[in-house]
């Protein structure tokens, strides 16, 4: 089975802190007096293969009051917000799309974004990388061996005495999605988990 990485715990809270950092420095770039609504949340990760890990997310709204803000305004705001993130060594790009101008920075898979909210002042959001707390899946060892078989039993012809769903494995998922043959049982369908069949004489 996947097993649990050390450190992972430790490396999560430092990537949060750092994060909550990045966002602060921006905001305070911005308007060292604002005192923005802060959201925080965690996002669970999952591959195909049963890897295990978590996503450190943060929002920061209304940095500057609600108010409507000039065009000049906001792009004074992005500039100052860059100059600050491009002096602590992140890379730095200032796009616009439909919903108007924003700040997008990263560094070391870290991202943090500024941007402008009709009357809703500036919000910030960042997202700090992955970390995985468990390794990708691997299948449990056999349930039987042709050597440790009572008499009268065979290896189950399912599994061939893996004792796990034949076709996830045990892992209960397949590409993302529970595994259509056992679901989320996995165990085999056919021996219930013990590998062992008996034998017709």
């Amino acid at each position: 089975m996947g097993g649990e990485i050390a450190g992972a715990a430790e490396e999560f809270e430092r990537g949060a802190d750092r994060l909550r950092d990045a966002l602060q420095g921006l905001v305070a770039a911005v308007d060292r007096a604002a005192e923005p609504e802060v959201e925080e949340w965690v996002q669970e990760r999952r591959t195909t293969r049963g890897a295990q890990g978590r996503q450190f997310g943060m929002r920061m709204t209304r940095i500057a009051p609600a108010r409507p803000h000039h065009a000049g305004a906001v792009a004074a705001a992005l500039a100052a917000a860059d100059d600050a993130m491009t002096a602590a060594g992140w890379r730095t790009e200032i796009r616009e799309d439909a919903r108007g101008p924003r700040l997008l920075a990263q560094q070391d898979g870290f991202e943090v974004g500024l941007f402008s909210v009709p009357n809703a002042g500036l919000s910030a959001w960042g997202k700090a990388p992955t970390v995985w707390f468990r390794t990708r899946w691997k299948r449990p060892p056999r349930a039987a061996t042709p050597e440790a078989l009572a008499p009268g039993d065979g290896l189950c012809p399912g599994c061939d005495g893996w004792g796990t769903c034949f076709a996830c494995e045990g892992l209960g998922f397949m590409d993302g999605r529970q595994c259509p043959e056992c679901g989320l049982g996995m165990d085999c369908s056919y021996c219930g988990g013990s590998g062992r069949q008996r034998v017709d004489r």
